[in-house]
């Protein structure tokens, strides 16, 4: 049975979306005026809830994956995995 991995891919976009933030803040330092006060307000804020809401629920989407893979494995191979 092949294991599903989504924490990879979680990883990756919560890496990227540091980097967006790094970025931003020091696009920030150069552009301050009402129009990034509104990219700000209404893209990257609501964009990082969002993000942190997904993370969140991957992590919890892995534990029951993990928890439903242990538990249709035959009984033998159950010791192995965890």
């Amino acid at each position: 049975m092949k294991r599903v991995d989504v924490l990879s891919p979680a990883a990756r976009l919560e890496d990227a979306t540091k980097q967006l933030l790094a970025a931003w803040n020091v696009t920030k330092e150069h552009w301050s005026d009402p129009v990034s006060r509104k990219v700000e307000d209404e893209y990257l804020i609501p964009l990082q809830a969002q993000i942190r809401c997904l993370l969140d629920a991957t992590t919890k989407l892995a534990e029951v994956l993990r928890t439903a893979e242990h538990e249709c494995q035959h009984p033998r191979e159950r010791r192995f995995m965890l």
